[in-house]
């Protein structure tokens, strides 16, 4: 399964959200493949960030993630410089629909 989700930064946080996923968490990225993501890329437009995740299942995947306390700790960190975050309930606005595929 692969996943296209979008979310913003807060203006002037952008230099800080990038330092900060050139050193993400040794224990966030180990719940992250724990969970069944095999592939995850964040490109950045100005402040448009835009995340592509393979995995087997997204929904089983952030739902175990989001019970993992580093995990949530790092989200929290990361939300600061957010206008429009990740949504770990599965219900949320971010994910993209996807179009086309080569």
């Amino acid at each position: 399964m692969v996943v296209g989700l979008h979310t913003r930064l807060k203006a002037g946080s952008e230099e800080r959200y990038e330092e900060q996923h050139r050193a993400v968490w040794p224990d966030v990225v180990k719940e992250i493949r724990r969970a069944g993501i095999t592939r995850y890329v964040i490109f950045r437009d100005g402040l448009d960030v835009f995340h592509y995740i393979e995995c087997e299942d997204y929904d089983r995947a952030i739902a175990q993630i989001a019970k993992d306390q580093v995990s949530m700790k790092w989200e929290a960190e990361i939300s600061n410089m957010m206008e429009a975050t990740h949504d770990f309930s599965g219900e949320g606005s971010d994910r993209m629909e996807k179009i086309w595929e080569l």
